[in-house]
């Protein structure tokens, strides 16, 4: 019996789409559901209405996070 999506840890569902790349439904339903699990993220506004200073402050935070 095949496991439902919603109980597939990221690793399997990643695999599950891999496997379903041709079936446009599973596919699509799999991906649905790993992209609700999405964390929201800190939104920025558009580069266009930012300074080069702010710019460089959010680069160098963001490298050294990871």
């Amino acid at each position: 019996m095949k496991k439902p999506l919603t109980k597939m840890t990221n690793k399997e569902l990643r695999q599950y789409i891999s496997k379903n790349r041709n079936d446009e439904v599973a596919f699509s339903q799999g991906l649905e559901v790993l992209m609700s699990r999405k964390k929201d993220g800190l939104k920025y506004p558009p580069p266009s209405t930012m300074n080069y200073h702010e710019i460089e402050a959010i680069l160098k935070a963001k490298i050294t996070q990871e």
